[in-house]
């Protein structure tokens, strides 16, 4: 038996690795991936809470694909004791290895990277990280609020003690992080961080956060840092530009040098996740890497009919005027020009897939795929070899069992045991063959025995409210309510009345004293009166 938990991120070869790997949600691509990493092992990562075992792959064909434990025998579950096992529970190392690569493009050294939290250890977690580099710069992540203490109060101290020993602090908070109210009351903004699926990986966001809004993302590749430390993203940019003071007079002054024009801002209005499953798109264009595209939708009104979608790479090929799908995970951002009012729509996609494909292109993803052996065949051949051992073919059961044999081992692993179970139930040894008379005669005995075992069962119950009536009774009597004896007493000499007196002979003896006792007592009080 094995963890019933969807684990969906594992890392690579080795149970300490800082290289996660994330199971994609659609069948084909958790297909493409096991092909791709055919001769690497997974694990579940102890840097991610985990028990530090091997994982495998589990593509089925009605449940979500995800990574397994291996089993370690019929016993018993295996014992793992991680506590997040959905997409996100690897974004502390996409995080940290994203942002140490960032640093490096702009000249910074990393110094040390510091993991907080309790990992690695089996149902650890990460809390946030320091990345600090050799010029006196610290990135500060806090992914999670830290329940052991009040972070009204342990982050200003946390804060000033990191600002004492560096010349910078910038700090990351996580979407849902309750610390960033701190930072944007100090500055008036703050900064957030989050991972979005990019096939096999997942990419970090960095957003821009004023007040109860709601962060405006882009990617970290855009983001800069200059040499002193500052953090810098385009919509802080525009939030600087739009907070800029403003002077009411003009001011007299000489006519500024000749400086060269530069070209004119543009400023990203919104951007968000985009669900892609019913959107269309129509390339205008047939080549490039931003396309300019018709866009329909058939449930919803879209606020605009023409948009620009941006893909990693430059794509060929491409038929105008033929419907695609943007392949997710996709963003949709609004731009706008200062010398114009209207929107410019870009969606940020992976890809493009054609909606409907042709004999050609259905055979040549289908050749992609790895081929594997028909379960329904499999079935199939169980049914026939059992129909050959009800007939003592003995001759088509041994091509059949063999057949069978040899397909089991290519089938998944849930398959191999269903597999198994049905041909180990098939080629039991049978008893000898039961006469009619027989299996009558057993069947009767059968039913006799299983009415034997209800009776007993019902005497037990019998005996059991007899018991209670008896001790209600006795208390009642202690008490002094001798009418609540009375009463109780009727109700347990009806209950008796209809049942057996001979297997209740016991129970009736013992209401007849009590009924003595009652009497005998009533006769004393009239004595003393």
């Amino acid at each position: 038996m094995t963890d019933k938990r969807k684990v969906q991120t594992a890392v690579l070869d080795s149970p300490d690795s800082h290289q996660p790997i994330l199971m994609p949600l659609e069948r084909a691509d958790a297909i493409l991936l096991r092909s791709k990493y055919n001769t690497h092992r997974f694990f579940c990562g102890e840097w991610l809470g985990g028990c530090g075992r091997e994982l495998y792959t589990r593509i089925g064909s009605t449940r979500v694909p995800h990574f397994a434990h291996h089993p370690e025998g019929s016993d018993g579950p295996v014992t793992c004791r991680r506590s997040s096992n959905d997409e996100a529970s690897a974004d502390h190392l996409y995080i940290r290895r994203a942002l140490a690569g960032w640093l490096r493009q702009h000249g910074h050294q990393v110094k040390a990277v510091t993991l907080e939290g309790t990992v690695p250890r089996q149902g650890g977690t990460c809390t946030g990280m320091t990345i600090e580099t050799t010029g006196g710069l610290l990135i500060a992540v806090a992914l999670r609020d830290d329940l052991r203490r009040d972070p009204q109060r342990y982050w200003p101290r946390r804060d000033d003690e990191l600002r004492r020993r560096r010349k910078r602090v910038e700090w990351l908070f996580g979407p849902h992080v309750t610390l960033a109210r701190q930072m944007i009351k100090r500055t008036g903004y703050a900064f957030t961080v989050t991972c979005r699926n990019d096939g096999l990986h997942r990419t970090v966001q960095v957003g821009l956060k004023e007040g109860g809004k709601i962060p405006v993302w882009v990617d970290l590749t855009d983001c800069k840092i200059d040499d002193k430390g500052h953090l810098w993203t385009p919509p802080l940019a525009e939030m600087l530009r739009r907070r800029a003071p403003r002077s009411k007079e003009p001011v007299e002054q000489s006519p500024p040098p000749a400086v060269k024009e530069q070209p004119r801002t543009v400023a990203r209005i919104t951007g968000f996740p985009l669900s892609v499953n019913l959107l269309t798109v129509l390339p205008r264009a047939a080549d490039g890497q931003t396309i300019e595209a018709d866009i329909t939708c058939p449930v919803a009104e879209l606020p605009t009919e023409v948009v620009q979608v941006k893909l990693p790479d430059v794509v060929r090929g491409l038929s105008v005027g033929r419907p695609y799908q943007v392949v997710g995970p996709a963003l949709s951002i609004a731009e706008s020009r200062p010398d114009s009012n209207d929107l410019t729509w870009t969606i940020h996609a992976q890809a493009l897939s054609p909606l409907f494909l042709d004999e050609s292109e259905t055979e040549a993803v289908e050749e992609r795929l790895p081929k594997l052996p028909d379960w329904n065949k499999v079935m199939a051949m169980l049914v026939k070899l059992k129909q050959a051992r009800i007939s003592s073919d003995d001759r088509t059961s041994a091509r059949l069992r063999a057949e069978i044999e040899r397909l089991i081992p290519q089938l998944t692993q849930r398959q191999q045991i269903q597999a198994r179970k049905q041909l180990d139930m098939d080629t039991e040894v049978r008893g000898p063959k039961v006469a009619p008379e027989s299996a009558k005669k057993r069947r009767t005995s059968v039913s006799q025995a299983r009415a034997a075992k209800r009776a007993k069962a019902a005497e037990e119950v019998h005996r059991n409210q007899a018991s209670i009536l008896f001790e209600m009774i006795k208390r009642a009597e202690s008490q002094g309510r001798r009418r609540e004896a009375k009463a109780l007493y009727e109700v347990l000499r009806r209950f008796l009345d209809g049942l057996p007196a001979d297997e209740y002979r016991e129970q009736r003896d013992r209401l007849a004293r009590c009924r003595r006792h009652l009497s005998s007592t009533a006769a004393r009080r009239l004595n003393g009166l």
